[in-house]
């Protein structure tokens, strides 16, 4: 099977000779320059042979647009600091306006995808990040969640129409990507979960904002839905254009990609997570990644980190014990057959 062959049949629960697997995060001083962070990416993964690229893009990406600037970082191991951003108060919400697809920031993605499919195996699926609405509002806000929480309980009109001007500026972004030979798009989002807005909640306040900004992507064969943290709502994304599910299944109270699986009727990502791929042994990251895959007879599943990882801190010995995991894992059930 070629990678996207085995894509396809893990997608649509068929039999595979491997799970495909892979891993992402943030290089932080090269992802400020598309040329240096093509460069990174197509090195990271010819290095581990990876079956699919996650483009993993400087977050803010989607706020630079509407006026958030960064304190760029110098440091591969910190993210960037924050200079400045148009919202501080919940009436800032109402301050911004739509931007136009054709600007700095969206331009260097496009210049980002453009090398890196050039440079990619052809039969590499390509998938590209994208945050969802609410997400986005949380970056504006430099990710300090309880500025946001407040907003929502102050003003919910507010942050709805902050939403929908994301949406908005967001559903053109998505359908000019869809013209750079992506397979698919990586949607992420922190706030379904036990800590954050219950699956009511979200599907109230982010719906029609989630769905408007995906809909150009609907018929891309390997768009993710990345639920972030800890006691996950999978449930809430039951009718997203998406047929891949991606979560922490080593996080707390977060059901098991097997679980997960059966919960949404879709593939599973993920199997281990990254503190252990950061600071665990490569014993260790096989026995989780091979056990991963065990659980759900080696189908049906994308091998992953349950987050980014920390590129700095991630030794090569755990990225090498990962992408060897799906072999052992098939050698494994061969002999469980033949037994």
């Amino acid at each position: 099977m070629n990678r996207m062959e085995r894509l396809e049949a893990v997608v649509a629960g068929k039999p595979v000779d491997r799970v495909p697997v892979s891993a992402w995060g943030h290089w932080y001083v090269e992802e400020q320059k598309a040329e240096t962070f093509a460069d990174k990416m197509l090195s990271f993964r010819e290095e581990y042979d990876w079956d699919l690229v996650k483009v993993h893009s400087r977050a803010s990406y989607h706020v630079e647009p509407f006026g958030f600037q960064i304190d760029p970082s110098n440091d591969p191991a910190v993210g960037h600091g924050l200079f400045h951003s148009p919202v501080r108060h919940a009436e800032d919400w109402f301050k911004l306006r739509p931007q136009p697809v054709d600007n700095e920031a969206f331009d260097e993605q496009m210049k980002v995808l453009e090398l890196i499919r050039r440079g990619l195996p052809k039969d590499t699926p390509l998938i590209f990040t994208v945050f969802t609405p609410l997400d986005i509002a949380d970056k504006m806000l430099d990710r300090h969640a309880d500025v946001l929480f407040e907003h929502i309980k102050e003003a919910p009109e507010a942050v709805a129409y902050g939403l929908s001007v994301f949406s908005e500026t967001l559903a053109r972004f998505v359908r000019k990507v869809t013209e750079y030979g992506v397979d698919g798009f990586f949607f992420s989002t922190k706030w379904v979960n036990g800590s954050k807005l219950s699956t009511e909640d979200y599907r109230k306040l982010c719906l029609p904002h989630d769905l408007n900004m995906m809909s150009a992507a609907a018929d891309l064969p390997f768009n993710i839905m990345h639920v972030c943290q800890n006691e996950v709502f999978l449930n809430s994304f039951h009718d997203y254009p998406v047929s891949i599910m991606h979560w922490d299944d080593n996080g707390k109270h977060n059901p098991s990609l097997r679980m997960g699986r059966q919960m949404t009727g879709l593939c599973s990502g993920g199997g281990v997570d990254s503190p252990t791929l950061a600071r665990g042994t490569a014993h260790a990251v096989s026995d989780k990644a091979i056990n991963a895959i065990l659980e759900n007879n080696g189908t049906g599943m994308i091998l992953a980190s349950g987050c980014s990882i920390t590129t700095a801190k991630t030794p090569a010995e755990n990225l090498r014990a990962l992408r060897e995991a799906p072999a052992k894992a098939t050698a494994l059930l061969e002999q469980g057959k033949a037994a």
